[in-house]
């Protein structure tokens, strides 16, 4: 049971929503008759001795009533057909919602049954009361916990301790009266007193909002203030660690002590271009690692081969760059639409190819993960790994790299070795199905959330879910926020966990060098060629001062995040950022920290209404041009849902004081622009890039929790509440995070900076897939005797 709704859409224009309220009164009325008849039925049945007979035919005909309606509904309201219709259920379920819909109907069963044998004994009001008690608690449990406030424990469990000793004295009581002679007389007793008892608890309940709440959490600074201090401590740190070195010799001796093994040959021209490049990040590369790391227990020949499997079949959509005798050259057989991706990949690598040993790549051309490995596979391969990088740091003799490597020849004849359409048994069609079960978490431990449980249930927000990276509804834990693991919720709030447009995933752990990728997926992170090439560009000659912006969310963009078909539009984050910000209703209220008013000091809960933020911080965020990436019906649904707008010249951001920046069908393009511009930027990603390990959050960019539950908290925080006292909100934070967002982007985000990660990455990349990558590494000591 959830107090809060998630941000999934209930479409305004459903044509049923005006009889919700209705139909929920009468759910509860109908479940007072049916408490009232099975009581009456179970005890008539004791003189008739046949009180299962009847209750029975009760079921029977009250699941043949509910499957006629249920029928004719559908027959009425087809998933599809012309005229929209908001089915706001699943027809195509997966096994774990099916086995968390069927635990639910036995639990469901089980407490039918308990209570049928209770009303042969107790008076349905008992039973009644008893469950107004125990769901009124459960329900202020999980509402307190949407709040800042710390829940007073040792209140709450005297409370729901008391409720289930009330019960059981209750039961035992009234079993007792029907033993004796005075059974009329001691159940006009109890139940007077005991009904008495269960309206004072209940009221108890009802209350404590504003009796065990009177006092609002105070705090003596605002926790995203706190957020911000930190996070600028952070940063520093990292800073300072990731560029201690000042010469190769010092850059060796910190690559040994980080990652345990010698530097790839050819460390020292990668570190004389770093030093050209004026790269601020010489140490750390800890992503890297972490994406190479499984590849070390593995074979170099098998890794070679599934590089040449993958780039021989064109139905892979892996497109294969080959480096050859310092020169590189592109696989004739991609797609015409996806080239520059790896042309841009190319003109990257071809600023320091003739230090790279002979290799073939295969790169993922489409925006989606590709690579899901189970977390049982993952770690044995880790542990391979482990192995073998032990035996490379024991070596005493390096040597360079090998010039004997085998590699398939195939992919780079002019005819491709196999036709378009022939698949490969290790890849699996998976576009416009949910994908999050399957390959989203199947590299998460056995003992994880999600892959313990299943959240079905849409519309209520999931506080396990969110609380590990929160501190009340606001994200503090950027890193921790994008793994799968602990949120079983997100399968139905990304277009990429509901219906992704192009996904041919696969479950073995090939080598794919992509763009961007979900945290718990395996493939190999590289700069995007898409701001490499400049595809996007922040001109700053059309910018201006933050304190000049207009304050102002701006976002635009299209319905491109996944593939809408059968309502899965509802959950997709760029969907729900829309709907959010344009309909929800005025007089909504928001509980925020706020300075207290009583003394000036400190902050404290206080409700303020959206209509508040919106009259001191404009929201101008819509949908361009027409719905894309939809089925026919789907895309009449969002036509009808949301407002269509013409597009935007790119350069026209800059006017504006906050950007939203969310993901499309992977990546967004648009972040480091946004990132350089002197605007602040919000930024929901639930994938990640190259360069994720070089930012911090809340120093170079305010982080989203992907439900969004959150957004009216940080616009309020940063653009304010009262227009009288401009808008009371917390400029020269805003202004910080914006500025020094920008000017760290200009320091570890440059193009230059791209290519000395690309270089180190295939430095690495060339070790692992050389037969003998235990022998090889950079002899320092050699090194300085030459010099």
């Amino acid at each position: 049971m959830s107090a809060e709704h998630s941000t999934f859409i209930c479409p305004r224009a459903n044509h049923l929503q005006r009889w919700i309220r209705t139909c929920q009164f009468l759910g509860v009325l109908l479940d007072a008759v049916v408490i009232n008849m099975v009581s009456k039925i179970a005890r008539e049945g004791e003189n008739s001795g046949k009180p299962w007979t009847h209750l029975s035919r009760l079921a029977f005909t009250t699941t043949g009533v509910m499957f006629t309606v249920a029928c004719l509904f559908l027959w009425w309201n087809p998933p599809y057909n012309h005229r929209p219709r908001y089915l706001n259920w699943s027809l195509v379920p997966d096994l774990n919602t099916i086995t968390s819909m069927s635990f639910a109907s036995l639990l469901c069963t089980n407490f039918v049954i308990s209570a049928v044998y209770l009303l042969a004994e107790l008076r349905s009001t008992t039973i009644a009361i008893t469950t107004t008690c125990i769901c009124v608690y459960v329900y202020h449990v999980f509402a307190s916990n949407s709040d800042y406030s710390v829940l007073p424990e040792r209140s709450l469990n005297i409370l729901c301790l008391a409720t289930f000793a009330a019960t059981f004295g209750l039961v035992r009581l009234e079993r007792e009266a029907s033993k004796t002679q005075q059974l009329l007389h001691m159940n006009h007793k109890t139940s007077r007193a005991l009904v008495l008892f269960y309206t004072m608890l209940a009221a108890a309940f009802c209350g404590q909002k504003y009796v065990l709440y009177s006092t609002p959490a105070k705090f003596s600074v605002h926790p995203i203030t706190t957020l911000i201090t930190n996070a600028r401590s952070t940063s520093l740190n990292w800073e300072k660690q990731a560029s201690r070195s000042v010469s190769i010799a010092q850059a060796v001796g910190e690559y040994r002590a980080r990652y345990g093994i010698p530097p790839p040959p050819h460390f020292d021209k990668w570190w004389d271009y770093a030093i050209a490049r004026n790269s601020l990040v010489k140490d750390d590369f800890g992503q890297i690692h972490e994406d190479l790391l499984p590849f070390w227990g593995m074979k170099p020949s098998e890794i070679r081969n599934l590089t040449g499997h993958m780039v021989e079949r064109p139905w892979t959509e892996v497109a294969g760059l080959r480096i050859l005798n310092g020169t590189t050259a592109l696989g004739p057989h991609m797609p015409p639409t996806h080239r520059w991706m790896v042309e841009g990949a190319a003109d990257m690598i071809n600023q320091f190819v003739q230090w790279l040993p002979d290799m073939d790549l295969a790169f993922n051309i489409n925006d989606e993960s590709r690579v899901a490995v189970p977390w049982k596979v993952m770690e044995d391969l880790k542990a391979k790994a482990k192995i073998s990088r032990q035996a490379l740091n024991q070596t005493k003799t390096l040597r360079s790299f090998s010039t004997d490597k085998e590699w398939t020849s195939r992919f780079m004849e002019p005819e491709p070795p196999y036709p378009s359409d022939f698949p490969s048994p290790y890849f699996k069609e998976a576009s416009l199905r949910s994908s999050f079960m399957e390959y989203g978490v199947t590299g998460c431990p056995p003992s994880s959330l999600s892959q313990q449980q299943t959240w079905w249930d849409k519309n209520a927000f999931c506080h396990n879910c969110a609380k590990p990276h929160s501190v009340g509804p606001i994200l503090a834990n950027w890193t921790l926020s994008g793994s799968l693991c602990h949120q079983p919720d997100l399968a139905n709030l990304h277009g990429f966990h509901l219906s992704p447009s192009a996904f041919k995933p696969t479950k073995k752990p090939f080598p794919i060098f992509s763009q961007s990728k979900v945290p718990t997926f395996s493939d190999i992170i590289f700069p995007s060629p898409w701001n490499y090439r400049d595809k996007v560009i922040h001109n700053a000659s059309y910018d201006m001062p933050y304190s000049g912006k207009d304050r102002t969310v701006f976002w635009r963009g299209a319905t491109s995040e996944g593939y809408a078909i059968r309502g899965t539009w509802q959950g997709m984050q760029r969907q729900r950022f829309v709907h959010l910000s344009n309909y929800t209703a005025p007089d909504s209220t928001v509980k925020l920290l706020l300075p207290n008013k009583g003394n000036g000091m400190g902050y404290t809960q206080q409700p303020v209404t959206i209509s508040q933020i919106r009259s001191v911080t404009n929201i101008s965020v819509s949908f361009v041009g027409e719905p894309t990436r939809c089925y026919g019906p789907d895309c009449d649904l969002e036509r009808e849902e949301f407002a269509f707008g013409d597009s935007v010249d790119f350069q026209d951001h800059w006017k504006y004081k906050f950007l939203f920046d969310l993901d499309g069908a992977g990546f967004s393009g648009r972040f480091l622009p946004f990132l350089e511009s002197r605007s602040l930027v919000f930024r929901a990603a639930g994938f990640r890039q190259w360069f994720d390990e070089r930012l911090v959050a809340w120093r170079h960019f305010v982080p989203v929790d992907p439900r969004l539950h959150e957004v009216w908290h940080l616009i309020a925080y940063f653009g304010g509440t009262e227009k009288e006292n401009s808008g009371n909100g917390h400029e020269r934070e805003g202004e910080r995070i914006a500025e020094e967002g920008r000017e760290w982007a200009g320091r570890v985000l440059r193009k230059e900076d791209m290519e000395v990660y690309m270089f180190r990455l295939l430095l690495e990349w060339a070790r692992i897939v050389d037969d003998r990558r235990e022998e090889l590494g950079f002899d320092l000591d050699g090194f300085l005797k030459r010099t």
